[in-house]
């Protein structure tokens, strides 16, 4: 994963709303999310209209991806999906990309849950919302501003990011 991209997993609803603690990265890297929900049985179908197929790798890792760093990543346990995971690039937001993938996860009646814990309802302003107040999107917004050039106090110039 780089710097420009936001991670999610997509996760049952029923999943979500029955967890009692809130959602922490050692919840989410040890919660077996799809075990008691059935993933759709025509996910390799559905995903190929949100990115295109890639070959695979390993024989439990599916993956789809775009050329602009956006990708799906399904693991398997045992003929069984046991993770999906998303990675967003916020340096060019693909619509395309988030429509399909949005499509997708309210099919799968499931949610976006990021990797710091906050959710997203698979819908276009809880998605951008979740976007915009990554990490990801705080370090491109920081990289792309404009630099400025201003006196140091010694007289020297220092480049400024204002």
């Amino acid at each position: 994963m780089t710097s420009s991209q936001v991670e999610f997993l997509i996760v049952p609803r029923t999943a979500v709303a029955a967890l009692r603690a809130p959602l922490t990265a050692a919840t989410l890297s040890a919660t077996a999310w799809w075990a008691s929900a059935r993933f759709p049985a025509d996910y390799r179908e559905r995903l190929a209209e949100v990115a295109p197929a890639e070959s695979p790798v390993q024989a439990d890792l599916e993956s789809w991806s775009t050329h602009d760093g956006n990708r799906i990543d399904v693991t398997s346990s045992d003929g069984r999906v046991a993770e999906a995971r998303v990675r967003v690039d916020v340096r060019r937001l693909d619509p395309k990309f988030g429509a399909a993938l949005l499509g997708f996860v309210k099919k799968a009646q499931a949610v976006l849950v990021r990797r710091d814990g906050a959710v997203a309802e698979p819908t276009v302003s809880a998605f951008s919302g979740a976007l915009r107040s990554s990490v990801a999107w705080r370090f491109v917004s920081e990289a792309s501003a404009p630099s400025t050039v201003r006196a140091a106090p010694d007289g020297d110039t220092e480049p400024s990011s204002e």
